[in-house]
């Protein structure tokens, strides 16, 4: 967690932002575009290995999120493929949800 998915989901989620309906931060360049979309596939990897043993906490709960991250990581990739900024928010906003499930279950305080 500590090596690809948390600072890759966190560049993930600081992408793209708007203040006031005003986008003021975005990939502004193809390398930028290129970085995120790999950042996004290292963490759609990532929950493909959080699936396997002996990293899975349970086989309830965490295989669907596991999945769940993988697929939504993986949405943010391809619309850092097409340059996409409303849809690099959108799928962002749906991976940061995934995240933020599994913390609420799986994250001790």
């Amino acid at each position: 967690m500590d090596g690809i998915v948390i600072p890759y989901s966190q560049a993930i989620f600081d992408a793209v932002a708007y203040e006031n309906a005003q986008l003021t931060r975005a990939p502004r360049n193809d390398d930028e575009w290129y970085r995120l979309k790999v950042q996004a596939l290292a963490v759609a990897e990532a929950g493909n290995l959080l699936m396997m043993p002996p990293r899975a906490k349970d086989d309830s709960g965490w295989p669907a999120l596991a999945h769940d991250m993988s697929v939504r990581a993986a949405d943010v990739a391809k619309a850092a493929e097409r340059k996409d900024v409303e849809r690099v928010l959108e799928t962002g906003g749906q991976l940061y949800e995934t995240c933020t499930a599994c913390h609420a279950k799986y994250v001790t305080p």
